[in-house]
Parts: structure tokens; C-alpha cells; sequence
């Protein structure tokens, strides 16, 4: 029989995790101060604590995970993209991959606004996004 070591850290360890980062994060972020929780696993809507507990994740990734945690169809394309040694940090260079995505947006415009429209990839601060649309005017 095989015995597999548990990624749930002992109370402990949870509580040490938990200090650490009070100690070294900011504070800017409250919501996680608020949530004594150590994720060590989570499969659609919920969330396993280091402490054993079960959660509901209330916050879905602060909105990225539309399907969930662990959703089996995007692990199968993240697998996919992995196992084929496609380059993943290119920054902004042209990909078979990102040209695929563009493609496929682009399809989904009106007739007329695909024509003119341009595409900007910007981080997930609202301030890149602000300075793209001042420099785009």
C-alpha cells in the first residue's frame, strides 16, 4: 500500500504561514487579513485550508475564474500548451498562439469595426490601461 504525504500543513506550520505573512506582506490588501485561510487545494467553488476545512470561494480568484478552480477543460489546455514547448513569456513578440486568439476576437466584431480596430495587452493594473487609452488618443 502506498502511503502519499498530505499537502495539509500542520496547524502550526498554518498559523507560521498566516504570521509570515502579516509580517512581510503589506497590509494594502485587506481582504486577505481578513481571511485566516492557507490554500493547499481547491476544485471548483471551493477551497481546501491547510487547515483541513473546506471553504466556498466567495471571491473566484477576484474574478478570473469563471469556471472555477482546477476546471478539467482548462487544465487540458494548459497541459496542452506545456507539453508542446511552446515559448511561454515572449512578452509582446507574435505567437501562432496569440495570433490565433487575435483571429478568433476579431472574428467576433461587427463587419465594420474589425477593419480599424487595434488591439492593446495591457497588465491587470487599471493604470496601464488608463495610460493606453491617453496614448492611443
Amino acid at each position: 500500500m502506498a502511503v502519499t504525504e498530505s499537502p495539509v500543513a500542520p496547524t502550526s506550520a498554518h498559523e507560521g504561514i498566516l504570521r509570515r505573512q502579516s509580517q512581510r506582506e503589506s497590509a494594502a490588501r485587506t481582504y486577505a487579513r481578513s481571511l485566516p485561510i492557507v490554500p493547499v487545494r481547491a476544485r471548483g467553488l471551493t477551497i481546501e485550508g491547510a487547515d483541513g476545512r473546506r471553504y466556498l470561494d466567495c471571491l473566484s480568484g477576484a474574478g478570473t475564474l469563471a469556471l472555477g478552480h482546477n476546471h478539467p477543460v482548462v487544465l487540458e489546455a494548459i497541459r496542452k500548451v506545456i507539453d508542446s514547448g511552446a515559448p511561454l513569456h515572449v512578452l509582446d513578440l507574435a505567437t501562432p498562439v496569440k495570433d490565433a486568439f487575435i483571429t478568433e476576437l476579431f472574428a467576433t466584431l461587427p463587419a465594420g469595426l474589425a477593419d480599424d480596430a487595434r488591439i492593446q495587452f495591457c497588465g491587470p493594473a487599471g493604470r496601464v490601461a488608463n495610460s493606453s487609452v491617453m496614448k492611443a488618443s
